[in-house]
């Protein structure tokens, strides 16, 4: 799943102020060098994330101008099968009995829907959602190299 870049940096200073400075508290005495540290190791991260965002951006770049509709669709049609599910199950089914004459109130049948399916919605939905805006940026990004 991708992440924003603020809450990228959120980890990356959580992990240098929390656990990894400790770690250097307890070995290394000199603050001065301690803090070069701490700033390399931040560096270091942010770099390293930067360059897997940067790949990402370039997977999805080649899915959007891929020449098959299904490369570059597969996210859409992966969410809205998971919403006409989602719908059918909720919505259909009820409609469906009241159609055929069961006398059933309506009820949605979200309890019906395992957890996992709730799961799998929400993290295809974030990631669809980051993969969207990484579209975007990459687009810009690439626009703006070739003015150069």
């Amino acid at each position: 799943m991708l992440l924003p870049l603020s809450v990228i940096t959120n980890i990356v200073t959580g992990l240098i102020n929390g656990p990894l400075s400790k770690a250097l508290d307890g070995y290394i005495k000199d603050v001065e060098l301690r803090r070069r540290l701490e700033a390399e190791l931040s560096r270091l991260l942010m770099t390293h994330m930067g360059k897997a965002l940067e790949q990402e951006a370039a997977i999805v770049l080649a899915e959007v101008n891929s020449e098959h509709w299904l490369t570059r669709s597969w996210r859409p049609v992966l969410m809205l099968t998971l919403l006409g599910f989602i719908v059918f199950v909720g919505l259909g089914l009820p409609l469906l009995d009241a159609i055929m004459g069961h006398p059933v109130t309506f009820k949605p049948r979200w309890q019906e829907i395992p957890p996992e399916m709730w799961d799998f919605l929400g993290i295809g939905t974030a990631g669809y959602i980051g993969g969207r805006s990484l579209e975007k940026i990459a687009t810009q990004v690439l626009a703006g190299k070739a003015r150069k």
